[in-house]
């Protein structure tokens, strides 16, 4: 459904990807052992200290457990770090279903609204000035035809909101979930039957909010992002 990123980082990190993508994937399921440490050791060609960091790695990210009695088990869907970076990547990459979609723009409902909200309210000239190069640079972006380009110049418009909201648990949520950004952005820019009604709802989350409009910028997000949801949900997976 989109381009997958090529393994990079450590021996260490890639081991830790593919072992995680199979948990997230379901390959793995909650209560399961994974295989004794020699046998990943001979599945991945890798040294027993590359697979122990990796099982720290994914331990630390609450996919899996362990324990010298039991071994080595996967973690209820509960108590995974569905925040962290990687988790997140994981689990677009491995099921890129309906319902991760629906988490993801309910997250997102809930707090890019009241981002703009406060953008508008309280945003300074500089601020203005940046987000008016962000909306300029996202509308050349969309006329490029270049998805992988204009899904970074969306990501960079709706990051530009966030931190100009000044909410600190906003930013943090928002630097945790670029991966998911990125993704919607880019399935959302290669199935685009109307690019310019796309790029019409960031023009009036854009007008809003240099008007100084905190209400109607707010509808307007909310406004884009379901419609967002509404044009994505039918490529992907039902759960």
């Amino acid at each position: 459904m989109f381009e997958r990123e090529p393994l990079v980082g450590t021996m260490t990190a890639q081991v830790a990807k593919i072992i995680g993508m199979r948990v997230v994937g379901g390959e793995f399921l909650p209560g399961d052992a994974l295989p004794v440490e020699s046998d990943l050791c001979s599945a991945y060609g890798v040294s027993r200290t590359t697979v122990r960091e990796a099982i720290k790695q994914l331990s630390s990210k609450r996919l899996i457990d362990v324990s010298p009695k039991i071994g080595t088990r996967v973690l209820p869907f509960s108590d995974w770090n569905l925040l962290d970076r990687d988790v997140l990547a994981w689990r677009l990459h491995a099921q890129f279903d309906s319902k991760i979609i629906e988490d993801i723009y309910e997250m997102r409902l809930c707090f890019e609204p009241r981002a703009c909200y406060l953008a508008a309210q309280a945003g300074n000239a500089a601020d203005m000035q940046l987000l008016d190069r962000r909306y300029r640079e996202l509308a050349d972006a969309y006329t490029s035809n270049e998805v992988r380009a204009a899904a970074e110049a969306d990501l960079a418009f709706h990051m530009t909101i966030i931190e100009v909201s000044r909410n600190g648990m906003f930013i943090t949520i928002g630097n945790g979930i670029k991966a998911a950004l990125r993704v919607s952005s880019e399935m959302l820019l290669r199935h685009a039957t109307r690019p310019s009604e796309d790029l019409e709802l960031h023009a009036a989350v854009h007008r809003h909010i240099l008007a100084h409009e905190p209400d109607a910028a707010a509808k307007a997000m909310t406004d884009l992002l379901s419609a967002s949801q509404a044009r994505l949900l039918p490529y992907t997976v039902k759960p």
